[in-house]
């Protein structure tokens, strides 16, 4: 296996070495215009040695690459974005001229508007010149391709050789002898000069950019394709495919090397999905998780497998088909309109690998902090958890919108002026986000609980950012909005440690004699006091608490363990005992089972004290009357 990696990084990465294309530096300077009397200076220089003249030019060459290394510096740390100006500034200086161009015109002002027409042009190439640094800095931000900024560069450099000066040369060289009589014509001189020298010197930095853009740019092996045209050609040169390749490079726009090339990738990243992913995970684990652990489910890090998996071999597979894309597509406008999209499943899958992670931890380590501290609640946690993956989500939406080149900041602006018809219409959602806030902190209800209010009953499913489902005994889900239920009166039957009420009324029949049912009732308290599920004085341990305190624990709690047996009333056919009393668990199962021992002893003890359960009975008295004729 090793040997055959060995063999792929020969492949691939040694024609980088032996293709790669060498950094231009500038040999000549750039041949620029001067003013007279510049001129006179240069004239005289020309009548020194030949020693003197190669050291000017020396010093030329040396003064323009100082100006290539500035400006591949200031693309470098991203100053241009702020001191290059705005290109509002350009377009009211175009506007300016094009209106003093057609006042000139009607005026029959013909000289100063071949002035101002050299200044016009002087301005649009500056303007589109700036824009272009500024945008290979974006380009650079956004991770473009090779392609993006040659034709960036490209295109700026046709516009500027599209403006022909040469058609003003004549008109130049008529008004230097009118430099000194005529302002017009000074303006004329100047401006034809300026545009001139801007000219040569903007193309011979734009061409200097063209062809080193590994100065500014690093190079991206596979996207820019170095290594893998040079088998591309290999493939089509060869006998019996070069005619099918040129068959599918005229019908499809791609040769049988682009082809295979293309589905070699797919197949390397394949194997790598396949095989080497495992293998790093495989690594991870075993370096990372060591074998004293006694459970290693417990660990973030044997979880990295499940979180970044699926992830990264989306990734890998995107990226194969992105570089097959880049190789068969010849439309670079297509390829760079497609790229944002592409870079925003990138982001998507990073920040799903990210999610992924944190909500393995928590899944982990939830359990373990909720023990540790009794005052977090499950359900704020996953509460941020939703939170974090809405924020995740926004993240990815704003990248995208940066990717089409979309003013994330002109989108923040808006939102700000229709701030208030946005809450208008959001208001109901915003009330039960907050209401859910509020639910939290506030601690009525948990997940799980059992819990009534005047329009439902039922258990607590979950609480979300907007609703809270209950499950009702019926087995129904009912999903309230937040900001009803926390307005609503609600009685939670869950938030009670100890303590679920037992209260009956025995009815013993007034045959009984009082001496036993006396007995009886001090049986059954004695029952109830040592009775290992009823909550008492003898069963319950209650802390004792400071001598003022705001809240009483028990109250505060739901502890409960009050013991009552009493003889009550006589009532209409029994003389009845009131049983008062909690079971310890306020589970409702457990809390039944404890019901039933009790009723069954105190069956027992009725029976034991020779006392019968009283029963309705109605005694009829029937009164005979003498009946006279």
């Amino acid at each position: 296996m090793s040997k055959l990696y060995k063999n792929l990084f020969i492949i691939l990465f040694l024609p980088l070495l032996i293709f790669a294309e060498d950094i231009q530096t500038p040999t000549t300077p750039v041949k620029l215009l001067i003013k007279e009397s510049q001129q006179t200076t240069t004239l005289k220089a020309e009548q020194t040695n030949t020693k003197e003249v190669s050291q000017s030019i020396e010093e030329q060459i040396d003064s323009q690459t100082k100006l290539l290394e500035e400006i591949i510096n200031n693309i470098n740390n991203e100053s241009y974005l702020t001191t290059l100006p705005e290109k509002n500034y350009y377009d009211n200086e175009i506007n300016f001229l094009t209106n003093r161009i057609n006042a000139n015109n009607l005026q029959g002002n013909s000289l100063a508007v071949k002035r101002d027409e050299i200044k016009l042009e002087f301005l649009k190439e500056k303007a589109t010149y700036e824009t272009t640094l500024k945008n290979i800095i974006i380009g650079k931000q956004e991770f473009k391709n090779k392609k993006y900024f040659e034709e960036l560069l490209d295109t700026n450099i046709k516009f500027i050789q599209t403006f022909n000066l040469d058609e003003y040369k004549s008109l130049y060289d008529s008004e230097l002898k009118n430099v000194n009589t005529n302002k017009v014509s000074s303006d004329l001189v100047d401006n034809y000069i300026e545009l001139y020298n801007q000219k040569h010197t903007q193309l011979f930095v734009l061409q200097y950019l063209y062809s080193n853009i590994q100065k500014f740019r690093a190079s991206n092996f596979f996207i820019d394709e170095f290594n893998l045209k040079y088998f591309m050609n290999k493939i089509d040169n060869i006998k019996g495919i070069s005619f099918v390749s040129s068959l599918t490079s005229y019908h499809f726009n791609f040769s049988i090397g682009e082809l295979t090339i293309a589905l070699l990738i797919i197949l390397f990243f394949r194997l790598i999905n396949r095989y080497l992913i495992v293998l790093i995970t495989n690594f991870l684990s075993k370096f990372f998780i060591k074998n004293n652990k006694k459970n290693l489910e417990e660990n973030i890090l044997y979880h990295i497998k499940d979180a970044i998996n699926t992830p990264l071999i989306y990734s890998l597979y995107l990226f194969s088909i992105q570089l097959s894309m880049f190789i068969l597509v010849k439309d670079q406008t297509f390829i760079n309109n497609l790229m944002p999209w592409i870079n925003t499943i990138y982001m998507a899958l990073l920040t799903w690998a990210i999610y992924a992670i944190l909500d393995n931890s928590i899944s982990i380590y939830a359990q373990n902090l909720l023990e540790k501290y009794q005052n977090v609640r499950k359900e704020m946690i996953v509460f941020i958890l939703k939170i974090i993956k809405v924020m995740l989500i926004l993240i990815v939406v704003l990248f995208l919108f940066t990717q089409l080149g979309i003013d994330v900041k002109a989108i923040a602006a808006s939102l700000g002026v229709g701030g208030i018809a946005i809450a208008l219409a959001a208001k109901d959602t915003l009330a039960n986000f907050f209401a859910s806030l509020n639910i939290m902190t506030d601690n009525s209800f948990s997940q799980g609980d059992w819990i009534r209010t005047d329009d439902f009953e039922g258990t607590v499913v979950d609480i979300r950012m907007r609703t809270t489902r209950i499950r009702t005994f019926d087995n129904a889900m009912i999903t309230v909005p937040n900001s009803q239920i926390a307005n609503a009166h609600i009685m939670n039957w869950s938030k009670r440690t100890i303590g679920r009420r037992i209260k009956m009324s025995i009815g013993i029949t007034y045959e009984s004699k009082m001496e036993d049912i006396i007995r009886l009732k001090h049986d059954i308290q004695n029952m109830l006091l040592n009775h290992p599920k009823i909550a008492s004085n003898k069963t319950i341990n209650i802390s004792k608490t400071k001598a003022f305190e705001a809240i009483k624990k028990e109250d505060l709690e739901g502890i409960k363990n009050t013991l009552l047996v009493f003889i009550d009333e006589y009532s209409s056919s029994s003389i009845d005992i009131l049983i008062y009393c909690f079971s310890k668990s306020p589970v409702w199962e457990e809390w039944l089972e404890t019901k039933e021992e009790v009723i069954i002893e105190i069956a027992k003890l009725v029976e034991k004290n020779n006392c019968e359960f009283a029963y309705p009975t109605q005694t009829l008295n029937l009164k005979n009357e003498e009946k006279y004729e």
